[in-house]
């Protein structure tokens, strides 16, 4: 049942059994509610992984993808530990919210565990129990349980929760138990919802929630189905929107202060303007041969390369992610020529932008 509040201006409106219309985009429904609208030939989009469909399609954001961003992110923050929470079951008392198994909290450690083996490294992994989230105190023990899994963390630590809401309670058992986000435990979630994101200290880092593309697609889907097509269990994913990275995972996880300082230079700078290794020098009293030598055995490379490899991944970001033309592309990153651009990506990656982005 979907209650319309009207705060009083105008008679409510209830979106549940016996409602009239012809299609539904729904988050959540209950069996009851799912079998009412069939029965009727209502025909709905659902966009959740959770609860029943009884036999009506599904757009959801692609959660195994969602796991391999995290992954990526927090390996290019050089982290050796990583580690995993979520909810691996709820309870509720209200039907329609789907109490039971999460689906989508296992498919993002799907995904989040295999981009890490993918580069050798294990993941500790934490599935929360459910908890009766209609009783008072309920949060306290959600919390107390959290900040257990935390204190079996080493330091430093880069994890992913598997949404903000959850990403959120880890940023408050931190602090509790002292853990100090982001230098001692990177957090990242998904969602980017504006309030877990930036009513917490430190802000957030999330991976977002294709929303516009969900919604595009859930109506499409709603009018294939008036027209006659056969949607039956069908289920779409959606790449997710992308990285919004903030405070909470601001941190370079290198022991070593001063090429720590040095890498997150070059990374906040290297995607807007080519920057000379020589500039090291000036920001360091270290010399250039043991800026090298200290690059090379916290990073496995030196700085030359770590400048291209920041380069890359941010043109790569730009390809995939946004709409930008190539044009802008190269203005915005500093580019002497679209050439140059088009030959640099070649030579890193052995295709072209306009390829690569197709």
């Amino acid at each position: 049942m979907t209650d319309s509040d009207t705060f009083g201006e105008m008679e409510p409106r209830e979106i549940g059994v016996g409602w009239q219309g012809e299609g539904l985009v729904l988050y959540r429904a209950t069996e009851e509610e799912l079998k009412d609208f069939k029965d009727r030939g209502i025909v709905v989009t659902l966009l959740s992984s959770e609860g029943p469909d009884a036999g009506f399609p599904r757009v959801i954001p692609d959660n195994v993808e969602a796991g391999r961003m995290a992954a990526k992110h927090l390996m290019g923050l050089g982290f050796e530990n990583y580690a995993f929470i979520a909810r691996g079951e709820t309870l509720y008392k209200d039907l329609q919210n789907a109490p039971g198994t999460r689906v989508y909290a296992r498919k993002r450690l799907e995904g989040f565990r295999q981009r890490l083996s993918e580069n050798g490294h294990e993941v500790a992994v934490h599935l929360l129990p459910g908890f009766p989230l209609w009783e008072k105190n309920a949060w306290k023990d959600v919390e107390k349980a959290v900040a257990g899994f935390l204190e079996t963390l080493p330091t430093p630590t880069g994890l992913f929760a598997g949404d903000d809401a959850l990403a959120a309670v880890v940023l408050r058992a931190a602090e509790r138990i002292g853990k100090v986000v982001p230098s001692e435990l990177a957090v990242l979630g998904f969602g980017n919802d504006v309030h877990y994101c930036h009513a917490n200290v430190p802000a957030l880092t999330s991976i977002g929630y294709p929303g516009r593309e969900a919604g595009y697609l859930a109506a499409t889907m709603i009018e294939r189905m008036l027209a006659g097509d056969d949607l039956q269990g069908e289920v779409r994913e959606i790449k997710p929107e992308g990285l919004h990275v903030r405070d909470s995972t601001d941190v370079i996880a290198i022991r070593d202060p001063e090429v720590a300082r040095l890498v997150r230079w070059i990374r906040r700078n290297a995607p807007k303007r080519a920057i000379l290794v020589s500039e090291l020098n000036d920001l360091s009293e270290l010399s250039m041969t043991s800026i090298k030598e200290r690059m090379r055995e916290h990073l496995g490379h030196g700085p030359k390369e770590e400048v291209m490899k920041v380069r890359l991944h941010h043109l790569q970001y730009l390809l995939e992610e946004t709409k930008m033309p190539l044009k802008e592309i190269t203005k915005s990153m500093q580019f002497s020529s679209g050439h140059e651009m088009s030959r640099f990506f070649h030579r890193e990656t052995g295709k072209r932008p306009s390829s690569y982005r197709q």
